[in-house]
């Protein structure tokens, strides 16, 4: 049970980006490009008309990774 809230947050906050520090260029680029082309975009909202799709392409990520809309 967390009995404290702001703290168990602040320590996996710090989890968080202890693993992101560590990981390769290889692995940030794979998580990178998991984000892009998943169906989190979906559901995000990009008020200044920022197109992350068109970043995945932009970046060379083959189309065959990117999910299919429809």
């Amino acid at each position: 049970m967390i009995t404290n809230p702001e703290l168990y947050q602040s320590w996996m906050e710090r989890e968080r980006w202890e693993a992101l520090e560590k990981m390769t260029p290889e692995e940030s680029i794979a998580l990178g490009e998991a984000l892009l082309t998943s169906e989190i975009m979906d559901v995000a909202e990009f008020p200044d008309d920022d197109h992350p799709l068109c970043l995945a392409i932009s970046l060379g990520i083959p189309p065959q990774h990117m999910k299919k809309s429809g």
